[in-house]
């Protein structure tokens, strides 16, 4: 995409992409390793920013457009050198208070409402010995454990590494994320691992068998670091994922009855209770635990993925799938004055780490539903009550 890169990363920060311009981003981002690198530590700037600043909210059109015209000012040709150069001026502008700050409208409803915060990076580590760990500790640089350097890093996640020496045991670590919160970390091997709100994985420190295992409760995005001789298989719940080396998303919620694994590229196996299916890019399977029954469908696999870069996208999705989602990111509640609402569907982008209230009046303009916000309990109705 060249120059145009960088502006369709900030149509897609702020929400404003469309549909064209989110397919070419998305090839880039998937045409090597560093454009994935450059559009994630973006990303990261961006959530650690809007954390560390709590209640203030950014005008994100008005600053990002400062400083686009900032950078086409500097004529910077290369796309990394036009990156890491906005990162620095991001840093300098939102350091100093140089007036970008703007504090967002209130609810339309009631403007004395009280913004609802979004999630944060949050995760617990929990050792062989049972030891657990904040992941958040600004002091929690590294630790040693039976012959494995583990370090944290505040925004790669953990990273581990063997330290010189032969380990022949597994001995079993588990990450946990707690409603609210979000984790990416790295496996011994190198595979990636995204942690989605309200879910946790067991994973061996080192792997030393034939076969790469882990163990997930809730949702995790993986990128599996190629091995043939070393399958690498997912056990959620009843099903297995099994992989070689390949992106893709499993989420397993025990309360949804289902385990829903969506390809992003490579190929996968999921098996069930003797049953298997094979996936290729922008197909998702769906295993219900209850009947067994199995549903094979094409996807657009960045929308079941979106979540680990920052938006949630959204393609003709229920309210009752949206609101379960924002339950568990938001640490809120949500009820149906009448079962239809449930069903009404929405499409469209927002931004994750955006306060509640403003995600909730885009859903609102186009649903023909309201939202009625008390405390962490929210009511959708009709628009007409």
């Amino acid at each position: 995409m060249g120059e145009n890169v960088f502006d369709h990363i900030v149509d897609y920060c702020s929400g404003n992409i469309s549909e064209a311009d989110s397919r070419m981003l998305r090839k880039w981002i998937d045409a090597s390793p560093e454009n994935r690198e450059t559009f994630e530590r973006f990303l990261c700037l961006v959530k650690m920013h809007r954390m560390t600043e709590g209640k203030q909210s950014i005008d994100d059109k008005r600053a990002w457009m400062r400083l686009l015209s900032a950078m086409k000012v500097r004529r910077i040709k290369r796309i990394r050198l036009r990156i890491v150069a906005v990162v620095a001026v991001v840093v300098l502008l939102f350091g100093a208070g140089t007036g970008f700050w703007i504090h967002k409208s209130e609810s339309v409803e009631s403007a004395s409402l009280v913004q609802i915060l979004p999630g944060t990076t949050k995760a617990t580590l929990v050792l062989a010995n049972g030891d657990q760990l904040d992941l958040t500790r600004n002091d929690l640089k590294e630790v040693q454990d039976q012959g494995a350097l583990i370090k944290n890093d505040t925004t790669m996640g953990l990273q581990y590494e063997l330290n010189g020496q032969k380990i022949e045991e597994l001995v079993w670590h588990t990450v946990k994320v707690p409603v609210s919160g979000e984790y990416n970390f790295t496996l011994s091997d190198g595979t990636r691992v995204w942690l989605n709100s309200e879910s946790e994985i067991t994973f061996p420190m080192v792997f030393v068998d034939s076969v790469r295992e882990v163990v997930l409760k809730g949702e995790a995005y993986f990128e599996v670091k190629s091995d043939k001789e070393h399958p690498f298989i997912v056990h959620a719940n009843k099903v297995n994922v099994n992989v070689l080396g390949t992106k893709f998303n499993v989420a397993a919620y025990e309360e949804n009855g289902k385990v829903i694994t969506t390809l992003a590229e490579g190929g996968v196996k999921v098996e069930m209770n003797g049953q298997s299916v094979e996936l290729l890019p922008d197909e998702q399977v769906a295993f219900d635990l209850n009947s067994g029954k199995i549903s094979k469908q094409s996807v657009v696999a960045s929308v079941y993925t979106s979540w680990i870069r920052g938006v949630f996208e959204y393609e003709n999705m229920p309210l009752e799938e949206i609101t379960t989602q924002l339950s568990r990111w938001y640490g809120v509640d949500f009820s149906f004055s009448a079962a239809e609402f449930k069903t009404r569907c929405f499409t469209g982008v927002v931004k994750k780490y955006d306060a509640l209230n403003d995600i909730l009046q885009i859903i609102e303009k186009t649903t023909n539903v309201s939202f009625m916000i008390n405390g962490k309990n929210i009511a959708v109705k009709s628009t007409a009550y």
